[in-house]
């Protein structure tokens, strides 16, 4: 019995061993970078466009080959069963009166001598054809070079689409990141304040029994203290959601207890806003990409003028042929073949097909011109985000020194009885108060930053994650 009880209580130290294991190898620790390596690895869309822009390279190796001969071979078999013989009767051959006349079909009569008939009897006939074709593109318009630079360009938007969803990706991440930081200080600080109201309830239960204050200000302490904790339950309801917002851009199961690592910034410097515009102008992949559009539509018009352009090529055949009991030899024929087509007139096709070709153009250029305008007025309001970011995190932290003041003189005032109990919740909830929009400050200049880096076009891909 004593060694089944010992059992027993092994297997359960065990299983707690094991359960406290697994609680702690579930609980995962990261930090911002790691969160950004980890959401670029899992992103569908970034494995997307990763997948397109390995398409448009291919497709560039593709047209490539255009430049390069084609060679093909063709074979066909034709099988007529049954045939009919095929007769041909005998007649006098006819006589001339000169060699050229007979050439030129003047006959002046008809000979006694007689051409006997034949007949011709294949009873099926079967005939099999066979050869090997070079052709080469001499001069096709340009159409071969315009196509291989459309290729080219097809490369350039596949890397700057990767790395615009990059920036979205790595934005996201930061912004879901800085989150959860926000809501975990925000209960540090809940907590704390949660500690100064049981402290001053405990003191206000003691004066309370010695009949220095009334049971109205016990209980108001009281009531404030209650609220505080389900403000609390609040927060860290919220700190679930987010934590399982951020779980979710990390392709991880939403449940997972994921703990976030950062250092608490107790300083922010502002950075240089200065040149905001004119990095976008230059870097911003929605331009670069709305430029190369544009050069595919003018590749386009240069595709369609060359369809109306002389076109020539060349081209060599190698054949065979072989027709069952009337060559039995396979007999093989070389050729040599060039082709020239020059288009004549098309009812004015080509002029309305190079008009329509030219209006993509412009609206090219008209949808570059108002993408540039939007972006130098989203650059300009984030750049007004920033500098008001900046002035809130001063401005916070002046008010959390000037609250952490109030309270301890509001603290030292009502333990000589000159402050009401009022003035002390008061004093304590302007404290947390200013203490969360700090918190709240910090971690909206934190997104800010690099939400600027984006819409300057300076947050892309590193060179060891292409």
């Amino acid at each position: 019995m004593k060694k089944t009880i010992k059992f027993m209580m092994g297997s359960l130290m065990l299983l707690a061993v094991v359960a406290g294991f697994n609680t702690a190898s579930a609980q995962k620790v990261m930090t911002l970078e790691e969160c950004r390596q980890q959401a670029v690895e899992f992103n569908k869309e970034l494995k997307n466009a990763a997948l397109q822009n390995k398409e448009a390279q291919i497709n560039q190796k593709v047209a490539r080959t255009a430049y390069l001969p084609s060679v093909g071979f063709t074979s066909s078999l034709m099988h007529r069963p049954n045939m009919d013989p095929i007769s041909m009767p005998g007649y006098f051959l006819p006589t001339a009166n000169s060699e050229e006349d007979a050439m030129n079909g003047n006959f002046s009569g008809t000979s006694d001598v007689w051409k006997p008939g034949t007949t011709i009897d294949l009873k099926s006939l079967t005939l099999l054809t066979g050869g090997f074709e070079v052709n080469q593109p001499v001069y096709v318009g340009g159409k071969i070079r315009y196509s291989n630079q459309q290729a080219d360009a097809g490369v350039a938007i596949a890397d700057l689409a990767l790395n615009m969803k990059y920036s979205d990706v790595i934005e996201q991440t930061d912004k879901a990141f800085w989150q959860v930081a926000s809501v975990q200080e925000n209960i540090k600080i809940a907590e704390d304040y949660i500690k100064m109201l049981a402290e001053l309830e405990d003191q206000m239960n003691a004066m309370y029994e010695v009949g220095l204050q009334p049971a109205s200000e016990k209980l108001r302490v009281t009531v404030q203290k209650n609220q505080a904790e389900l403000n609390l339950m609040t927060a860290r309801n919220g700190l679930r959601v987010a934590k399982m917002y951020l779980n979710q851009i990390l392709g991880q199961a939403l449940e997972t207890e994921i703990q976030i690592e950062y250092k608490e910034v107790a300083s922010v410097e502002l950075f240089d806003l200065e040149n905001g515009l004119f990095e976008a102008i230059n870097k911003r992949n929605e331009l670069k990409i709305l430029e190369k559009q544009k050069e595919l539509s003018e590749l386009d018009a240069k595709i369609t003028r060359a369809d109306y352009l002389p076109q020539v090529g060349v081209s060599a055949q190698y054949t065979s042929y072989w027709v069952r009991d009337v060559y039995e030899d396979i007999n093989f024929q070389p050729m040599l073949a060039a082709q020239v087509s020059i288009p004549i007139f098309q009812w004015g096709q080509g002029k309305k097909k190079m008009q329509a070709a030219q209006l993509k153009v412009q609206q090219a250029e008209t949808d570059l011109q108002h993408t540039n305008d939007l972006i130098n007025l989203e650059v300009m309001q984030v750049k007004v985000q920033v500098e008001e970011a900046y002035e809130r995190v001063s401005l916070a932290k002046k008010s959390v020194e000037e609250a952490e003041e109030s309270l301890e003189e509001t603290r030292a005032s009502f333990e000589v009885g000159l402050n009401t109990t009022t003035d002390m919740l008061n004093s304590q909830a302007e404290w947390q108060a200013s203490k969360a929009r700090l918190t709240q400050a910090v971690a909206n200049f934190e997104v800010l930053k690099i939400r600027w880096q984006s819409v300057t076009g300076n947050l892309y891909i590193p060179e060891t994650a292409e």
